[in-house]
């Protein structure tokens, strides 16, 4: 009866004893939990941190666009196909019997030998100057074909540390000055001045000037699509660099 009465008397003191036990080891991995902080709470702080980005990689970029309705062709007044001959000199012209003056009449026809045989009323009233063509079948600039009107739509200021993207460009060129000295002359998306689907404009640690400019070709007067008209257009962002 004594071992009985012994191992009851065991069973009565351990079973408090595990129930203590239990409770101590819950407390304590609470009591972890509580000092470093939930796990919960700690995978929230690395997700924050892991998308923290530097400032130029999060600069917000403002994308700029430019474009209008031109011309497509210009002419002189002639009804003279580019390559042949054209009248080169005007000059009054008067009635014979009575002296009145009748106007203007070609005194001189020939190719042209220079840019200046054309006249460049048209081309500057638009704002353009006629630039030499490359074109033609002597090669080089032969002025005795057409050259092109060249026009300036707008231009671009960049300062020191703005870099120009450039985004769309549609019917222009983008030429751009950096302290009186020309930089680069870009007239298509990508390749040697960037990627698939921009060109960033050289000379972004310098103030420059990027010149926006569209050209018109010749078309002899009695041409059908005389007055055609077409767009041009630029889609482009300044980014901030850090200039070193």
């Amino acid at each position: 009866m004594k071992t009985d009465r012994v191992f009851v008397l065991l069973l009565v003191v351990l079973l408090p004893l595990s129930g203590c036990f239990d409770g101590s080891t819950t407390g304590d991995a609470e009591g972890a939990d509580a000092a470093d902080g939930s796990s919960e709470s700690t995978a929230v702080i690395n997700n924050y941190y892991n998308n923290t980005t530097t400032s130029s990689e999060s600069q917000e970029r403002t994308w700029y666009s430019s474009g209008t309705v031109v011309d497509t062709y210009w002419n002189d007044g002639q009804d003279v196909a580019s390559g042949s001959q054209r009248c080169l000199e005007y000059g009054p012209s008067y009635d014979a019997s009575t002296g009145d003056y009748l106007g203007e009449e070609c005194k001189e026809t020939n190719y042209p030998t220079a840019i200046s045989d054309w006249n460049s009323t048209t081309c500057a009233a638009s704002g353009g100057v006629l630039i030499g063509s490359s074109s033609g079948m002597l090669g080089g600039d032969n002025p005795r074909y057409a050259p092109t009107c060249s026009i300036i739509a707008t231009s671009i200021n960049t300062n020191s540390g703005e870099a120009l993207i450039l985004y769309e460009m549609s019917s222009i060129s983008v030429t751009t000055t950096c302290g009186g000295v020309d930089v680069s002359s870009i007239n298509q998306i990508g390749g040697y001045y960037g990627g698939e689907d921009n060109a960033i404009v050289p000379g972004s640690s310098l103030s420059c000037v990027h010149d926006i400019t569209y050209t018109q070709t010749y078309q002899k007067s009695s041409y059908a699509d005389l007055n055609k008209q077409s767009v041009w257009s630029l889609v482009y962002a300044i980014h901030d660099t850090v200039v070193v």
